[in-house]
């Protein structure tokens, strides 16, 4: 039993390294989507969940599918984060870099009622990346590395089936990784590498009262993954305590609750809007257990419990996203779309931090579908404009948080 989960364990951790270099995020540890028609129209799918997507938003949507089909899924965050902080001379901003992420998604209808399928993607992440020589007044002007990566790829075989023309349902199963990887200073170089997996499902619902309208409803269990690995104190040994100890934190991916209405209001120009809830006030503290004793007991010593007790404290707060977007077809074959929404930061001002970054987000989509009898293209460019968040002195990291992020992504589907 023990070499199959190392055998799930080295799957999905190619699956990870091929999909996801994943750093950042928003609203909490969620990413934005899955699909460049869906976050082109602003994320606003849920009522209209009309292609391999729906997996994400509605799974009940896939019963729409008449064809089968192979889709692949790409994109790259381009973040912008700076932290300020003028009490200690701070004036730091992350590392350049980009992160892609992606999909692959395969559907098959079974008969005019029943579609079932399978795909692999990432909906979380969070980090960052920043400049040691940014943040040293923290750490008695030495440099250090402050590097955080949070993520989890998912595998989801999925059914979904129509009961008749109004009425659709649609599940999957959700096999998820996660891991964890951390590095700041401490007593030295602190660095942590942890990993685990974890289940959950996905289950939806989309009602057509008539043609031109689609009501979704879509619920994302609870997912609490057990994290497990190694952690490292480069200069542990001048204190007479051991560099390394195994390591172990519990991370919770909250309930999520989505409803969406899709209308058709001409035969060119379609409607969506999503209202999309998540329980983050669950991620309260996401804490760290060392295995090693005298690590343990350090977390609560006077002198070494800064370099050791590397709780994450949230106190998070539950969060709503509005989205809204739109399609207008402009031939049989080329549609724009355009899309805004609101993502509110689910952080409390005290507990900002740079490691796990959060900031409220207005944010911009559009982008273009072209399609022919066989094959799809999507194109989204995302634009996340942050508003600055001031933390104050009384907080974790007090100072000036901000963030930006571009995101562009592109589609392809295959249809056999």
């Amino acid at each position: 039993m023990k070499q199959r989960g190392n055998s799930i364990r080295l799957l999905l951790t190619v699956v990870l390294i091929a999909f996801t270099g994943i750093a950042l995020s928003a609203n909490g540890l969620n990413l934005n989507g899955v699909g460049s028609k869906a976050i082109a129209m602003g994320g606003a799918f849920i009522g209209q969940a009309d292609d391999y997507s729906a997996i994400f938003w509605n799974p009940a949507g896939l019963a729409q599918m008449k064809n089968s089909s192979l889709s692949f899924f790409v994109t790259d965050l381009i973040p912008s984060g700076t932290y300020a902080f003028p009490m200690y001379g701070i004036d730091a901003k992350t590392k350049s870099a980009m992160y892609p992420s992606g999909s692959i998604a395969y559907f098959k209808p079974i008969n005019e009622k029943l579609v079932v399928g399978i795909a692999v993607y990432v909906p979380s992440g969070s980090g960052a990346k920043w400049d040691g020589e940014d943040l040293k007044a923290f750490s008695n002007n030495v440099a250090y590395k402050w590097e955080s990566m949070m993520a989890v790829a998912t595998v989801s075989p999925v059914i979904a089936y129509k009961i008749n023309d109004m009425f659709s349902l649609g599940a999957t199963l959700n096999l998820n990784y996660g891991f964890m990887k951390i590095k700041r200073p401490g007593i030295g170089q602190y660095t942590e590498d942890i990993n685990g997996l974890a289940f959950g499902a996905t289950i939806g619902a989309l009602i057509k009262p008539i043609d031109r309208l689609g009501i979704g409803l879509t619920l994302r269990t609870p997912t609490k993954v057990k994290f497990s690995g190694d952690a490292e104190m480069a200069s542990a040994m001048a204190y007479g305590i051991s560099i390394d100890s195994g390591a172990e934190r519990e991370a919770t991916w909250p309930l999520w609750l989505g409803v969406g209405l899709s209308y058709k209001a001409t035969d060119k120009l379609t409607l969506n809007a999503d209202a999309q809830y998540t329980n983050w006030k669950k991620v309260d503290t996401i804490g760290i257990t060392y295995d090693n004793p005298v690590w343990q007991a350090s977390k609560a010593h006077p002198l070494l419990g800064p370099a050791f007790n590397n709780d994450f404290v949230l106190n998070w707060k539950d969060a709503i996203q509005w989205r809204f977007g739109l399609e207008y077809a402009i031939s049989e074959k080329l549609a724009m779309r355009a899309g805004y929404y609101y993502d509110p930061s689910p952080s409390p001002a005290n507990t900002l931090n740079v490691l796990l970054p959060e900031i409220t987000y207005n944010v911009i989509t559009v982008g273009f579908g072209y399609k022919t009898e066989k094959f799809n293209i999507d194109f989204c460019l995302e634009a996340l404009m942050g508003k600055d968040q001031e933390s104050p002195l009384s907080g974790k990291m007090p100072g000036t948080h901000g963030m930006n992020i571009m995101v562009p992504n592109i589609a392809f589907s295959y249809r056999f």
